[in-house]
Formats: structure tokens, sequence, C-alpha cells
């Protein structure tokens, strides 16, 4: 019995001074920093400016665009052509403001105002109402000017008359100093005379007997 107790008051001893043992802290695992969430901004987009409305321009349509390039630039200008005086004694020089393009050369414009009846009172037109001029070209001091067909029938002026319309346009082309002679065409074709009396087979010069 003896042998017994012995050893388990031994067991009992040891585990009570195990027990008396102060406990050693438990190491805990240093913290963590705390993970921040990343920041999500929202989408935003820049505001565009509000404009007022009468800032705003209306967008230019592109046929706008071409229309105006295609336009050809016009330009005006002052010349001097010859009428007749009412009494057919002379022709006279006035002032005219002539309108020219790309498609209407300065000496056809300028033989035009011929074909309109003129504002003074103390002169007359000399042309034929459906008179009609096709072109005016002007090389090495040579104007041709090119009549349409319908003249040739029309006019029915006289000597003086055909004289004063061969002459104001003669007169008139011949104040441009490039322009030293003035042929005639009718329809594209050398012509002898317009009505029969004036050889017109051969340019001429400039008239001034007629304004003197």
């Amino acid at each position: 019995m003896k042998k017994i107790l012995i050893p388990a008051m031994l067991a009992l001893l040891l585990f009570t001074a195990g027990c008396d043992k102060p406990q050693e802290p438990i190491e805990q695992p240093p913290d963590k920093p705390a993970q921040s969430k990343p920041v999500v901004k929202p989408d935003t987009k820049p505001e565009t400016p509000k404009t007022s409305p009468e800032n705003e321009k209306p967008a230019q349509k592109s046929d706008d665009k071409q229309s105006t390039v295609d336009k050809p630039a016009k330009k005006s200008m002052n010349v001097k052509v010859y009428y007749p005086d009412d009494s057919g004694m002379k022709l006279v020089e006035v002032e005219r403001e002539i309108v020219i393009d790309d498609s209407t050369n300065k000496y056809i414009a300028a033989v035009e105002t011929l074909l309109e009846d003129p504002a003074e009172s103390n002169l007359t037109k000399i042309f034929p109402n459906n008179a009609a001029i096709r072109s005016v070209k002007v090389a090495d001091g040579l104007a041709i000017v090119d009549f349409d067909g319908s003249i040739l029938k029309s006019f029915v002026g006289g000597s003086t008359g055909e004289e004063f319309l061969i002459g104001s346009v003669v007169d008139t082309l011949t104040n441009f100093p490039e322009v030293k002679r003035v042929k005639f065409l009718v329809d594209g074709k050398e012509i002898e005379t317009l009505s029969g009396h004036m050889d017109l087979s051969t340019p001429l010069e400039r008239m001034d007997n007629l304004t003197n």
C-alpha cells in the first residue's frame, strides 16, 4: 500500500509545482497595418462650356463655300465711249462705268454700252435693237470685233449712219492705249462692208475726224 501512495504523491507534487510556475505570455504576431481600400473616383467628364444663342454661329455648309469659290470676281472701271449726237453731225465722248469679270473682258463690256440707249438727251443710239457682239479680242495692238449676223439684216442706216456706227466702236476701243487698230467680223468671218458704204476689209485706225 505504501509503495502505491509514494509515486502518487510525487506525481501530485510535480503537478502542483507546474501549476505554481507563472505562465509566460504568448507572443502575439505583430498587428498588420490596416489596408485601406483604394478610393475609386467616379468617372467625370469635363463640362462643355455653354454658349449663349447670340454667340452661336451656324455651321457653314460645304455647298455655300463651294458656290462662293466658284463665283468669278467682279470689278468695275470707268471708260470713255462715243455716241452720235442727235443732229447726226459728230460723235460725242461720254464716260461710262463698266463691270467686268472672268467671262466678260473690258473691251466687249465697253462696246456693249453702245448697244444701250444713252441717258443724255442730246445723244442717240446708232445700233439696231437686236444687234449683238459675239466677242472682242485684242492682240498686238489689233482689236477684232465679231458681230452677230443679225446686224447685216437689221442695220438700215445710210452712209453717215454706217460711218458713225463703225466710228463709235473704233474710237471707243482705241481709247485703250494698247489698241491701235480695229478689225470687223460677222459670225467669225471677214466682211467687206456693213451696208455698202465703208471698206471694212482692212483694219481701221482711230477716226478723230468724227469727234471734231
